[in-house]
């Protein structure tokens, strides 16, 4: 389940000859029965679950497709009132991927995550060298990733059992776009972290989809090519909810309708589209909400943008960059999760650490189109999605 990066078609054109595509492909697979052939990657098919539009599992049986099914599911998250995704000014969701992620691709949310350990001195290891677990190799899962469980033998354990209250660990989350340079390189003057130095091979993210790059392809994306219009007379229409229609669009631009991340910006870009919005200065929406000039999107909590869980911290390096976060993990919890130290950061705090999308509400400006698609029921602030 590793998200592609995102599929680009001539920006000119690609409202009209999108939509023409994805309609084309609609009527020839109904009409052939079969996979009809489709030139642009927005009209993949879907693990066998058919392609935008398709609300069932082909007529068969009447079932949800697999696609129907994760875009409620995302919905659910989206909408827990706990962890509102649409707030009046960010784009919010946590770090942790689904559950049904492999371990070899979890970091899927612009936010990637691993493990240290500095063990704590004994006999035979006077001054034990920290170990980085979990961490991505790559921009790919098959990549790989440093050892996973952490090896101790009889003596380390009981240096462990020693320092049980001790932080000896951390877990590292990072938003740090894969194509992003940090203005000091590697020359940064930042503390390492329980001897690790911070420098860009270990605290940036890997993936070649969690970058600035896809983050603009994303909006763009989702701003140009509307999704599936509603029915407004037929209240039971999935495709007048807002999300389960972006969802369908994500779906069909990037087959990654089980994450949390892509779904929340391709609905708030769509709502923005179809309601007329832009940044009051010029600036092009995607450039707005995924400035180039940041090292990636902000990390903080849920109760404020600059927030964090109780035992985390910021280690930028970047100065209120606010894109390395380390939480504390002490000796009795090294101990006991020595197995899968990166699994015991997601349980422990990754749905405490939230990706923030600064909204800039003041700057934005929307004037719904008369007679266009969903125009007619644009709140005050389109971006804040309500169930």
């Amino acid at each position: 389940m590793h998200r592609r990066p995102h599929a680009r078609i001539g920006l000119v054109a690609a409202t009209l000859l999108g939509v023409a595509a994805l309609t084309a492909c609609r009527d020839d697979d109904a009409a052939a029965g079969d996979d009809a052939a489709c030139a642009s990657a927005k009209c993949d098919a879907l693990d066998g679950t058919g392609s935008e539009g398709d609300t069932t599992d082909g007529g068969t049986t009447g079932e949800p497709s697999e696609v129907d099914t994760a875009c409620w599911e995302r919905r659910e998250d989206a909408y827990n009132p706990n962890r509102l995704a649409f707030t009046t000014d960010a784009l919010r969701w946590s770090c942790s991927d689904i559950d049904s992620t492999p371990a070899a691709d979890r970091g899927q949310e612009y936010c990637e995550y691993f493990g240290i350990v500095t063990l704590p001195p004994s006999p035979s290891y006077p001054t034990p060298e920290p170990q980085v677990l979990g961490r991505l190799l790559g921009p790919d899962g098959i990549d790989g990733q440093t050892p996973i469980p952490l090896q101790l033998d009889s003596e380390q354990i009981a240096a462990l059992e020693n320092a049980a209250d001790s932080v000896v660990g951390a877990c590292v989350f990072t938003s740090w776009n894969a194509d992003i340079e940090a203005p000091c390189g590697d020359a940064c003057e930042v503390d390492p972290v329980l001897g690790v130095p911070v420098d860009t091979e270990t605290f940036r993210m890997k993936f070649d989809p969690n970058t600035n790059e896809a983050a603009l392809a994303l909006v763009e994306d989702c701003t140009e090519l509307l999704p599936t219009e509603g029915d407004p007379s037929d209240p039971e229409d999935p495709y007048n909810d807002p999300f389960f229609r972006a969802c369908h669009l994500n779906a069909d631009i990037n087959e990654t309708q089980y994450r949390k991340s892509d779904n929340i910006i391709c609905s708030a870009s769509v709502r923005l589209a179809e309601c007329g919005c832009a940044v009051a200065d010029g600036t092009p929406l995607a450039e707005a909400l995924a400035p180039t000039s940041d090292l990636g999107f902000r990390l903080g909590g849920w109760s404020a943008a600059s927030e964090l869980p109780p035992g985390c911290r910021y280690h930028d390096v970047v100065e209120g960059a606010q894109t390395l976060v380390v939480c504390d993990l002490t000796g009795a919890e090294v101990l006991q999760n020595a197995a899968e130290l990166k699994s015991y950061c997601r349980d422990r705090y990754a749905d405490d650490v939230v990706v923030h999308i600064a909204v800039a509400a003041d700057a934005i400006v929307c004037a719904p189109p008369e007679g266009g698609p969903h125009a007619d029921g644009c709140p005050a602030q389109p971006w804040v999605l309500e169930p």
